[in-house]
């Protein structure tokens, strides 16, 4: 392979220069709505990429999910999985409840080219700020509405979340291991994060329509069904009339597969498909002789159960005999696809993964350095990139009051007075973090004590 392909491949996605090139969605504005996890990350997303994401909050109280850290654990006054799920955003305080805040947040989205809210099916319509109301004033609204059981059907007006998600989708019933009654949730919202990656690319393509034709639309973007498209199973049934049944940590379509322990508590997984790959891990193991063996030298053969279960045994006693150092050494010259079993430590840590961008260590101007995931697609031209972590409840309400809205300091007061537009109280996840010096922040005192220079 020539050599000159990598060097080339390198230059092009030099995280070096990221900051120099543009942003795929730069000039397209979004009005985030939504909460939790689902919607802001499919906002998340656009964001990444240079949109221009508006983030609404009721005052005083916030997303709920400012102050939800699951393992109850806080990095300074903030929740670390917030600045992961609404980094690059801007966010205001603005009360729908009172007209004048559904009159700001109707003027936020006519300037709008995308409107993303995730709420139970018809709020945001009961509200007034849903999709007809928008669309009466921004015809070429795209406008997503992200829910568990979608917006039509019997179950639309149902409770909903990730967990929910799952099991309606039937993503829980193939988890776990054959001839067993234990089901396993997929961890850490896998039901949230892969529908809002989902949903950002649906929104894509609507946006793309709306460049060729000037047609704006609506999205029903449905959680349950989207993990749904993540499994083969019922059109398998739907042809054969079997259950295809649950497989464990195994590979059914190879031989040998699954995952296994090291001596010293680590784990590798591996999975062999072809007979070439199959006669690599057998002169590594040291037996050849099962390369010669009618029970396993074709692929379709392995695949018996008895003999796939045979192999795994004959696996799993050869790893236990490695260390998780040795196997890391394996994987760099082996010839079947190998590899060790990573946790989010060594993920941090992974300088393969510094080098590529898919882990970044973030300077933050109020935070501080923060270790984050980069941006899912490596593109050469139009690279993803984190602008800031998150901020404060209404940290940006006078910048986008007054570049968007043109407000003035005296009406933007008069509406903090009765209580339409807002910050943050003290709970942690809302505030700033206690050491910055918030009155000198020129962002958050937009024209009052400085404009941005």
């Amino acid at each position: 392979m020539n050599s000159d392909y990598f060097s080339y491949t390198a230059s092009l996605f030099d995280r070096s220069r990221v900051e120099e090139k543009s942003e795929a969605l730069k000039g397209i504005r979004v009005l985030d709505l939504s909460h939790m996890i689902f919607g802001p990350k499919a906002a998340d997303v656009l964001a990444e990429h240079g949109a221009e994401v508006v983030k609404v909050e009721v005052p005083y109280q916030g997303d709920y999910w400012r102050s939800a850290t699951y393992w109850g654990k806080y990095w300074k006054h903030s929740n670390p999985m917030w600045h992961f799920i609404n980094h690059s955003k801007y966010f205001v305080g603005i009360d729908v409840k009172y007209p004048k805040g559904k009159e700001l947040i109707l003027k936020l989205a006519e300037q709008s080219d995308i409107v993303i809210e995730n709420f139970a099916s018809g709020t945001v319509e009961a509200w007034g700020i849903g999709y007809t109301q928008t669309r009466a004033i921004n015809p070429k609204i795209i406008y997503a509405s992200l829910s568990t059981y979608g917006q039509t059907g019997p179950f639309r007006f149902f409770p909903g979340w990730d967990l929910l998600a799952q099991g309606t989708s039937g993503v829980i019933s193939i988890t776990g291991y054959p001839d067993t009654e234990y089901f396993f949730k997929v961890p850490d919202f896998f039901g949230d994060f892969y529908p809002g990656f989902f949903a950002a690319m649906l929104i894509m393509m609507a946006l793309n329509h709306r460049e060729k034709t000037g047609e704006g639309q609506y999205l029903d973007v449905c959680q349950a069904e989207i993990l749904m498209r993540s499994l083969f199973h019922f059109t398998y049934s739907s042809v054969t009339g079997q259950e295809l049944g649950r497989t464990g940590n195994h590979d059914p379509t190879t031989s040998p597969s699954g995952i296994f322990k090291t001596s010293d508590g680590g784990f590798v997984a591996l999975s062999v498909g072809t007979d070439e790959q199959f006669k690599a891990i057998c002169v590594e193991m040291s037996r050849e002789d099962l390369a010669d063996d009618g029970r396993y030298a074709k692929a379709l053969n392995r695949l018996d159960p008895t003999h796939a279960d045979e192999l795994n045994d004959i696996v799993a006693q050869w790893v236990a005999t490695m260390t998780l150092e040795s196997a890391r050494r394996l994987r760099e010259n082996c010839r079947f696809p190998f590899s060790v079993v990573e946790d989010d430590v060594t993920i941090s840590k992974d300088e393969w993964r510094r080098e590529r961008g898919s882990v970044v260590e973030f300077d933050d101007t109020m935070y501080g350095k923060l270790v984050m995931a980069g941006s899912a697609a490596m593109m050469s031209e139009t690279p993803g990139r984190i602008k800031w972590l998150t901020r404060p409840l209404g940290y940006h309400n006078r910048y986008i009051f007054k570049t968007r809205l043109g407000l003035s300091e005296e009406e933007i007061r008069e509406l903090e007075k009765e209580r339409v537009v807002g910050y943050w109280d003290y709970r942690v996840g809302q505030r700033p973090p206690v050491y910055y010096k918030i009155e000198e922040d020129k962002i958050f005192n937009y024209g009052d004590k400085g404009d941005v220079q």
